[in-house]
């Protein structure tokens, strides 16, 4: 990837400060982009206090201080939802990592990803941006670069950002619209799941419920924080596990879930708003869902999906 900046009419500019200001480089890559000899004006190598006059075009190679990637590239079906050059948003299936751990290495959705750049001659390397759990299906941002990654990241934490989700609960809401402001900790040091207790991080919940049937709902839920396992242990502390979710879940909540057939939580990132890096543009990113037992217990269910 290579950021461009052609210099208006007005005063000269330096280097340093195009790089740092309108192409939003932090000075960790500009000193990068120093050291390996990626900045040019007009096509000629050029240093960062170089001053440039209207007309004079800085061009900063990304690709060229990005840290080698130890990705596996992986051929594999891909569901894009968009894609430019610094960044792609995918719909990741249900089921399925987001980057390797140390037990698995291949089959993650970003080995997908970095086969699918490999295949087309793309250098650089895939960032998730923001993460889902295994068994959640949905919108993730992948950048291409490091730098790209940073950017997408203060973004997605911009109080206009917005994450949407879709979700199968046991039972009735309390509400048909409502706020979950409820503090999350972990339960102990070496227990993965988290709980709702007064000494824990702040985290609220907006939701609003889209339909009932036969002691389900079908929610729309937005996050306003961003903590582990937050739609899950909310729902659960008022009563409306996910359905399917075998960490949260109440016994009558896993037996309805066991008749629907759903075996992991039917949790579905649906959609993401987010302010674009560079254009300012507002994007708004929605995904399907790909899941096949989740729209059969919809169908059945005749709960209409309308958000």
């Amino acid at each position: 990837m290579k950021l461009s900046f052609t210099v208006p009419e007005g005063p000269d500019r330096k280097a340093y400060h195009i790089l740092r200001r309108e192409l939003l480089a932090s000075s960790a890559l500009v000193r990068r982009l120093k050291v390996a000899d990626a900045i040019r004006v007009d096509g000629v190598p050029a240093f960062t206090d170089c001053m440039l006059r209207p007309g004079q075009t800085l061009t900063a190679d990304l690709d060229a201080c990005e840290p080698v990637s130890d990705l596996i590239p992986q051929e594999g079906p891909l569901s894009i939802l968009w894609e430019e050059e610094g960044f792609l948003a995918v719909n990741k299936p249900a089921g399925m990592l987001i980057h390797p751990t140390h037990s698995k290495n291949t089959g993650t959705l970003c080995n997908l990803a970095a086969g699918y750049l490999a295949a087309r001659g793309e250098g650089g390397g895939i960032h998730a941006v923001n993460r889902l759990d295994r068994d959640t299906g949905g919108v993730v941002l992948l950048a291409k670069n490091s730098h790209m990654k940073a950017l997408l990241c203060d973004a997605l934490a911009l109080p206009s950002a917005e994450k949407t989700y879709l979700a199968l609960v046991y039972g009735s809401m309390p509400e048909a619209r409502g706020i979950i402001d409820a503090p999350i900790a972990r339960v102990n040091a070496t227990d993965l799941r988290r709980e709702v207790r007064s000494d824990g991080q702040k985290a609220v919940t907006r939701y609003q419920v889209l339909g009932e049937a036969e002691g389900v709902s079908l929610l729309s839920l937005t996050l306003e924080t961003g903590r582990t396992h937050q739609i899950r242990v909310h729902c659960a502390h008022l009563g409306c596990p996910l359905l399917g979710d075998r960490l949260y879940g109440s016994e009558a909540s896993l037996a309805l879930s066991q008749r629907l057939g759903a075996d992991s939580q039917l949790l579905h990132a649906c959609r993401l708003t987010f302010c674009h890096p560079y254009t300012k543009e507002q994007l708004t990113l929605t995904a399907p869902i790909q899941r096949v037992c989740y729209k059969n217990i919809l169908e059945k269910l005749k709960l209409p999906i309308d958000f």
